[in-house]
C-alpha cells in the first residue's frame, strides 16, 4: 500500500520571481519537533526568569530606578531566547531549522521580503492604532493616555533603550513568539489560529492596552511572513523595520 506524504508548500522564490541564489534547500513544513510540555515550558520559562531577575535586582539587590528598568528590559529579551538556545544546544531536543533558522535555511529574497512586509505591518498597525484611539476616546469622553515609547525612561536612556529595540527584540521576541509559540502550534493547528495565539501572545507581553489590537494585527503579519517564507529570517526583518520606524518617531517626538 502507498504512503502518502504531507505535501511541501514550494519555495516562493522559486519561478518567474526567483531572487538568484546559490543554495536553496526545500523546507519541510511545518518544522517544529517540540511536544506540547515542551512548548508549554519553553514558552512560559522566560516570565519565571524575569520574575526571579526582578525580586533579585529590585527587592534584594534594592536597585531603582531607570537602571534596573534598564536591566529588566534587556533581561526580557535575553530570556525569551536563551532558555531556546539551551534548549537546542544542550538538551539536543530540537534544532535550528526546527524554529526556522539555522545554515541554508534562509536566502536573500527571505530579507528583502521581510523589509516589505515591515513596512505592511507598520502601516496596517498605524491604521488599526489610530481607530483604536478614536473608539477610545468616543467610549471614554476624552483622549486616551498616549503612548510613552520611551517608557518612562529619561533621555539619556533612549539611545540604549533604541539599540534594544532595533537588534534585540527582533532576534529574541521572535525565536520565541514566531519560532517557538507559532511554529509549535502550527503542527496541530490551523495557520489562522496558531497566527491568533501567537498575535495575542505577542500583544499581551507588551502591556499596552491602548496598542493591543494593533500588537495583534502586526503580530499575525509576522506569523504571515513565517508562513509564506518557512524562515524566521523574515520575521525578524520585518520587526526591525518596524521597530526602526518606532524609535525615529520616539526621537522625533522628543
Amino acid at each position: 500500500m502507498a504512503i502518502s506524504l504531507p505535501r511541501v508548500p514550494p519555495r516562493p522564490d522559486r519561478g518567474l520571481f526567483a531572487i538568484p541564489t546559490t543554495i536553496v534547500t526545500e523546507r519541510p513544513w511545518p518544522a517544529a519537533t517540540w511536544t506540547t510540555p515542551e512548548l508549554v515550558a519553553l514558552f512560559f520559562m522566560p516570565f519565571g526568569i524575569v520574575l526571579f531577575l526582578e525580586l533579585v535586582i529590585v527587592v534584594f539587590a534594592g536597585v531603582r530606578g531607570d537602571a534596573a528598568g534598564f536591566v529588566l528590559t534587556v533581561s526580557q529579551q535575553f530570556a525569551m531566547a536563551l532558555p531556546v538556545v539551551w534548549w537546542i544546544r544542550v538538551t539536543g531536543h530540537g534544532s535550528w531549522p526546527s524554529i526556522g533558522l539555522g545554515r541554508g535555511r534562509w536566502v536573500r529574497g527571505d530579507v528583502i521580503a521581510g523589509f516589505g512586509l515591515g513596512f505592511g505591518a507598520m502601516f496596517a498597525g498605524f491604521v488599526v492604532l489610530a481607530i483604536t484611539y478614536a473608539i477610545a476616546r468616543a467610549v471614554l469622553g476624552h483622549e486616551p493616555e498616549g503612548i510613552d515609547s520611551g517608557g518612562g525612561f529619561g533621555d539619556a536612556w533612549l539611545i540604549p533603550l533604541a539599540i534594544a529595540a532595533i537588534v534585540l527584540a527582533p532576534i529574541c521576541e521572535e525565536i520565541l513568539f514566531r519560532g517557538v509559540l507559532f511554529n509549535g502550534l502550527r503542527r496541530s493547528v490551523s495557520f489562522r489560529w496558531a497566527a491568533a495565539i501567537s498575535a495575542a501572545a505577542f500583544a499581551l507581553v507588551h502591556a499596552e492596552p491602548i496598542r493591543l489590537p494593533s500588537l495583534f494585527v502586526v503580530g499575525v503579519i509576522l506569523a504571515a511572513g513565517v508562513e509564506r517564507r518557512h524562515t524566521l529570517v523574515t520575521s525578524m526583518a520585518a520587526h526591525a523595520t518596524v521597530n526602526i520606524a518606532a524609535v525615529v518617531a520616539t526621537f522625533a517626538a522628543r
